[in-house]
């Protein structure tokens, strides 16, 4: 289970990577059913080495908050609370959406592990877990 908060509006939670035995957090990362990918700050990923590459995947996605250019990246793991995820493809950009998150937790995450958004106790939790 992992407690999730709303600020500003907007539901959040933490989420962690690990890539190539370097983890690293990201505290605001925004639950969002509407976004069809997981996005997470290439600022705060490149902490760990997680850099573009030149077989990496470019795309260039729209949404609410504008028009972006991010890349694709399969790390060896993402972590929401006790849910983990191997080998799980993130894409990888600036952020800068005119609010505080450094991450988006999309449909993507959100149907692979499972999830089940509790509102009412402000919980995330997966009965695959």
């Amino acid at each position: 289970m992992m407690p999730l908060y709303i600020e500003d509006g907007l539901l959040l939670t933490a989420l962690r990577i690990t890539h190539r035995g370097k983890t690293v957090e990201f505290s605001r990362a925004l639950v969002d059913t509407g976004s069809t990918g997981t996005i997470v700050s290439a600022d705060q990923a490149a902490k760990i080495g997680i850099v573009p590459e030149e077989h990496d995947v470019i795309y260039r996605i729209s949404g609410v908050g504008g028009t972006e250019f991010v890349y694709a990246k399969t790390v060896d793991e993402v972590m929401v609370g006790s849910i983990r995820m191997k080998h799980f493809e993130v894409e990888l950009g600036a952020m800068e959406y005119g609010v505080e998150v450094d991450a988006i937790i999309g449909l993507d995450c959100l149907l692979h592990m499972g999830a089940i958004i509790d509102l009412e106790a402000l919980s995330l939790y997966s009965k695959k877990v």
